[in-house]
């Protein structure tokens, strides 16, 4: 009992489910709080639903954590980057690990079934998508955008909670999520573009190579234009309009200074993607 709960072993449970780097579930929930804030109804009612998708994405995003470890504990022993994760290292066993995945997606169904029948079940549509997600970097180099579908989810339970159908503006909204998740793992999967190679393992970065940059502004673009036109589509506001262009416009130029060959400059610009999404959160909020 004492090996469970010491504080090492504690510290160990953190870093699997990531809470060390809360970048990872802050990136879950921001799709999901840019469905809220598309809600014409922009009053205190809604705030039990922005604490159910931030518990809701920490709970999951700790829980997908898990599984991409269980599944990856082979190709993590190889990478520098992932070497040294709780399960890679064996300071925490496979049964540990399931227990606690347990654990987290029993908290997760409590939350989920806060919601209408609808909603609920789009909920659970999403297991596949989150089970085969870990596997897709061994046949495909887009498993980027298997992350991008799972973590743009929350918008189209968010419409289906809401409007009981998935909207045009939220379908919209979704898919500007995945060229944003496009976006930002990429960079992220540029920190180990090397070892990824080494290991015969793919990803976006790896397929990119030195275009890796002007795409993954490309990206960032669609992912904005696509958000664009969702809030216009509701509030016709032509304002809305020359705010995005201008949020379009520096974040292309802020990218002008990434590195894609250092794992430092990747890591940076891979975290201030959570200042792009609060960003992106005022603006669906204001118009």
């Amino acid at each position: 009992m004492y090996n469970v709960i010491n504080p090492i072993k504690i510290k160990y449970f953190v870093n699997l489910i990531r809470l060390n780097k809360p970048i990872g579930f802050l990136l879950l929930m921001w799709p999901c709080w840019f469905a809220l804030a598309e809600l014409e109804q922009k009053n205190f009612l809604l705030i039990q639903w922005y604490f159910y998708f931030f518990i809701g994405a920490l709970l999951m995003r700790s829980s997908g954590c898990i599984i991409n470890d269980l599944v990856d504990i082979k190709i993590d022993q190889k990478i520098q980057r992932t070497i040294y994760r709780p399960l890679a290292s064996n300071k925490i066993t496979i049964l540990e690990s399931l227990i606690l995945l347990f654990f987290l997606l029993i908290l997760s169904l409590i939350i989920l079934l806060q919601f209408k029948k609808i909603a609920i079940l789009f909920g659970f549509l999403s297991i596949p998508l989150i089970i085969i997600y870990p596997f897709l970097k061994r046949y495909t180099y887009w498993p980027q955008i298997g992350l991008g579908l799972v973590f743009s989810w929350g918008i189209l339970i968010a419409s289906m909670q809401f409007y009981e159908k998935i909207t045009l503006s939220y379908l919209l909204l979704y898919i500007g999520c995945i060229f944003w998740t496009l976006a930002y793992d990429t960079i992220y999967a540029y920190q180990d573009r090397q070892d990824d190679i080494i290991n015969n393992i793919k990803s976006t970065a790896v397929l990119f190579g030195n275009k890796g940059k002007i795409l993954v502004k490309i990206f960032y673009t669609l992912f904005l234009g696509f958000i664009a036109y969702a809030n216009y589509y509701n509030s016709q506001s032509f304002l809305s309009l020359i705010t995005i262009f201008c949020l379009i416009l520096a974040i292309v130029f802020y990218l002008n200074k990434w590195d894609p060959n250092s794992k430092e400059s990747c890591d940076f610009y891979f975290r201030f993607n959570n200042i792009i999404g609060l960003l992106c959160f005022a603006y669906l909020f204001v118009f």
